[in-house]
C-alpha cells in the first residue's frame, strides 16, 4: 500500500492519541507500518509554543511518521507545515477528535459540521506542502455523511483518508459500522484506512476486507506489541500469545529510557504510562493504588522492577 509516494511494509497503523503517541511510545510499536504524532495545534507551532515544539520530536528510527495538525482557521497553515515539513514523511489534518474542548473550540469534530470548511483546509495543506497530505475523520457529526465529506477530501488533493467508523454524537459507543467505510471505498480512489474496533488479528483480516489499511488507537495503549501480534496472525493466521506482567514491565522500563533521553519524562506521565502497560494483567489493581502513592520517578522505576522480580519469585 501506498500513501502518495509513502510506501508502507504493512497494513497496520498506529493512531494519533493526545498524551499517548509521543516519541518514545511511537518508538516501541516497532511492527506498525506508519506511526502518527500527537495532535498539533497549528495555532501554538506558528506561536513557536514550547510544549508544542515536543510534540514535533521525531526519530529516523520511526519512518514514515505522519505529522497530525487541528485547527480551524487556514491562516497559520503555510506557518505551521514550515516548522514540520522537513520531519515529516505525510501531514494529516484532524476533523473528528471528539474532545469537548477541542469541539468546543471549533476545530476536531465541530468541523465535521462544516464539510465546505473542510475542503478549504485540505486544499490549503496541499498548496503549500510537497508531502502527501490526509485526513482523519468520523462518519458525520450526529449522522453518516461520510460519503459526502470523503468526496470533498478527495477533490481537494488529499492522497488518503483515514476513518473512524462512528459519528460525533456516538462518541465510542455502539458498534462501528464497518459497512459505511466498505462504501467509502467502492466510492474513492484514494486508500481509505478503516479505524474502530480492532483488538486482535482476527477483527484486523475482517475490517481490511472494508479497506486497505486498519488503523489501531485504544487497544494500542500500553500494548505496543499489539502490531506485532496482528501482523504475525495476518501473516500465519495463528494467534501470538498475549504478553505477561514481565514483559510489560520491561515495555515500560524501555519507555521510561527513552522518554528520558528525550527529556519526556515527569512523575505524572511515567505513573499514566506504568498503569497503562499494566493494565488487564493479574495484580494490576493492587499495582495501580501503589503506583498512586508514589512521588518521585525514581521511587516509580524501582517499585516497577520490584513487581518483575517479585513476579519471578511467585512463578
Amino acid at each position: 500500500m501506498k500513501i502518495g509516494n509513502i510506501k508502507l511494509k504493512n497494513k497496520l497503523i498506529l493512531a494519533p492519541m493526545a498524551g499517548i503517541t509521543n516519541l518514545p511510545f511511537r518508538l516501541l510499536c516497532k511492527d506498525a507500518a506508519l506511526r502518527y504524532t500527537e495532535m498539533i495545534n497549528i495555532n501554538a507551532l506558528e506561536r513557536n509554543n514550547k510544549a508544542t515544539k515536543k510534540l514535533t520530536l521525531t526519530n529516523k528510527q520511526e519512518k514514515p511518521i505522519t505529522f497530525q495538525l487541528f485547527g480551524l482557521r487556514e491562516s497559520p497553515i503555510k506557518s505551521a507545515i514550515e516548522k514540520i515539513e522537513s520531519k515529516a514523511d505525510i501531514i494529516d489534518f484532524n476533523f473528528g477528535c471528539p474532545a469537548h474542548q477541542i469541539v468546543g473550540a471549533g476545530s476536531g469534530a465541530a468541523l465535521l459540521k462544516r464539510p465546505e470548511k473542510i475542503g478549504k483546509i485540505i486544499s490549503t495543506l496541499v498548496k503549500h506542502s510537497s508531502k502527501p497530505i490526509t485526513a482523519k475523520v468520523r462518519l458525520g457529526y450526529d449522522k453518516n455523511n461520510i460519503i459526502k465529506l470523503a468526496k470533498i477530501i478527495q477533490d481537494n488533493g488529499a492522497s488518503a483518508i483515514a476513518i473512524h467508523a462512528r459519528t460525533y454524537k456516538q462518541g465510542y459507543s455502539g458498534k462501528a459500522n464497518w459497512k459505511a467505510i466498505q462504501e467509502v471505498k467502492e466510492t474513492l480512489s484514494i486508500p481509505v484506512i478503516g479505524n474502530g474496533d480492532v483488538t486482535n488479528g482476527k477483527q484486523a483480516e475482517s475490517l481490511l476486507k472494508h479497506c486497505d489499511a486498519v488503523m489501531i488507537g485504544r487497544a494500542a495503549i500500553g500494548d505496543p506489541q499489539i502490531f506485532t501480534r496482528i501482523n504475525h496472525y495476518l501473516k500465519e493466521h495463528k494467534q501470538m500469545p498475549m504478553p505477561k506482567l514481565d514483559e510489560k514491565i520491561n515495555l515500560f522500563l524501555q519507555y521510561y529510557k527513552l522518554a528520558k533521553k528525550y527529556d519526556l519524562a515527569n512523575l505524572h506521565t511515567l505513573r499514566q504510562k506504568a498503569q497503562e502497560f499494566t493494565r488487564n494483567l493479574r495484580n494490576s489493581r493492587i499495582i495501580r493504588k501503589e503506583l498512586n502513592k508514589i512521588e518521585t520517578e525514581e521511587l516509580l522505576v524501582k517499585y516497577m522492577e520490584s513487581q518483575k522480580s517479585l513476579n519471578k519469585t511467585k512463578s
